[in-house]
């Protein structure tokens, strides 16, 4: 992209195109190959002028934390915002500036590390390499010399404020932002964990933003001992696109609030799906069609309490056909208080032909091993307090399987999973083990 005058880049593309017709006359297909050059030269000819950062108003979404005396306010900016902010767009680049204010209160300073929110962060200037021109140098500098001034600072002092982005990879609709402070000792560690939510997604769990799916009166309370009775009476599997017949196996069970289960999710790296448009199939199409990623893919609706999923969340590999995507439905019972939700987790291996949806995903048919990751995700989350199987979904071997609503065979033990969260921290080997049912020995092959 080239940065200078549009009056300088029509001469250059006029000049070339002169060149190349001198004495020719005025072929068309030179005409139209000296536009395209103008037209290339114009595009990199855009002048670099970010927006005052209070004009372009992300801080008013901020969200904070505390610990301690130490005080962390974060942004993950949207590809717009981004846009006005730094002047360019970092966006296709696949970059994200997260903007974070520290207040810092206490008697001493922290070292600021932003590894611990991206790995693999980008440093202001590799950040503002990917805008700069192929040719303007006076711009460039412009573009290094802001970066670095809106650059987060490593340190804090005591009783300072600072802010400032750190450039992230790129996340769409919520970006979990985890960030530490370290002081001098091991004692003085400052953690914030903060789900950021990043407009522009139309994500199909927005659906559920300020909406009550129940009344007060249709939600029953359980004891453990109800509850246990209620997970195991539960259908077998869900419905299909009919409505009626059997589909995937509903496989899981979460007990926890939605502020402490989609931040668990959102730490280990799943991503909201899209809800189905017409654009949303179309991207579909073309990732599965070139073999490319899409990370927020949509899912098919899948039924149970008379409605399709509330929530669904994915890990996607980077061909869109393989994936590992779980369902979630808001149920009409608590637990002590404590909202439930049911599932169904399955891994998609490929793509396959089926009478029914024409086209669809092909599911692992060994479904317990995408129970087994999640249940491994979910230990290392440090957001799980205790888990227990119970029976319900019936069991099906690998000479007898069960059938879901596309054709595809699949195979299981028969066992649900049932998942108690945790607002606290909650280390691997302190997750208590409920022992409702004995898991049966591993088959050998």
């Amino acid at each position: 992209m080239r940065h200078t005058t549009e009056d300088e880049a029509t001469r250059l593309g006029n000049r070339w195109w002169s060149r190349r017709t001198r004495g020719r006359g005025q072929p068309s297909c030179y005409r139209v190959l000296g536009f395209a050059v103008t037209s290339i030269l114009i595009a990199g000819c855009g002048n670099f002028h970010p927006e005052p950062l209070d004009k372009v108003g992300f801080e008013q979404r901020a969200q904070s934390s505390t610990d301690g005396q130490v005080t962390t306010s974060v942004t993950a900016l949207s590809e717009e915002e981004a846009r006005g902010a730094l002047g360019v767009n970092l966006a296709s680049a696949g970059i994200q500036p997260v903007w974070v204010k520290v207040e810092n209160h206490e008697a001493i300073g922290y070292v600021i590390t932003p590894i611990v929110m991206d790995r693999d962060y980008f440093s202001p200037m590799e950040a503002a390499w990917q805008a700069h021109g192929f040719l303007s140098s006076t711009t460039n500098a412009q573009i290094d010399a802001y970066f670095r001034k809106l650059a987060l600072p490593t340190r804090i002092g005591p009783g300072e404020t600072v802010s400032g982005f750190v450039f992230t990879n790129l996340d769409q609709g919520i970006k979990y932002v985890n960030l530490e402070m370290v002081g001098r000792g091991a004692a003085q560690v400052r953690r914030f964990a903060i789900l950021a939510k990043v407009p522009g997604l139309n994500a199909d769990y927005l659906k559920l933003e300020g909406k009550a799916i129940y009344e007060k009166d249709q939600i029953k309370d359980l004891d453990e001992a109800e509850f246990r009775t209620w997970v195991e009476q539960l259908p077998c599997c869900v419905l299909g696109g009919d409505r009626k017949s059997p589909g995937d196996p509903l496989n899981i069970v979460f007990v926890g609030e939605r502020s402490i289960l989609v931040p668990a999710l959102a730490r280990r790296g799943w991503h909201p799906t899209v809800a189905v448009t017409r654009d949303s199939v179309w991207h579909t199409i073309e990732s599965s069609v070139f073999g490319s990623r899409y990370r927020y893919g949509p899912v098919s609706p899948l039924y149970i309490f008379d409605r399709h999923q509330d929530l669904a969340v994915q890990k996607a590999r980077n061909d869109i056909n393989q994936r590992i995507h779980m369902r979630l439905w808001l149920a009409p019972v608590t637990v002590k208080g404590t909202t439930v939700w049911i599932g169904q987790i399955s891994r998609d291996i490929g793509v396959e032909l089926t009478r029914k949806t024409i086209t669809t995903h092909k599911v692992d048919p060994e479904v317990d091993d995408a129970r087994f990751y999640l249940i491994q995700d979910m230990l290392y989350s440090q957001s799980l307090r205790g888990y227990a199987f119970a029976t319900g979904v019936g069991e099906a071997t690998v000479e007898s399987p069960h059938l879901n609503f596309t054709g595809d065979p699949y195979w299981t033990d028969g066992l649900r999973l049932v998942m108690w969260l945790s607002a606290n921290p909650v280390s691997y080997h302190q997750v208590e083990a409920v022992p409702w049912v004995t898991l049966p020995p591993p088959k050998q092959p």
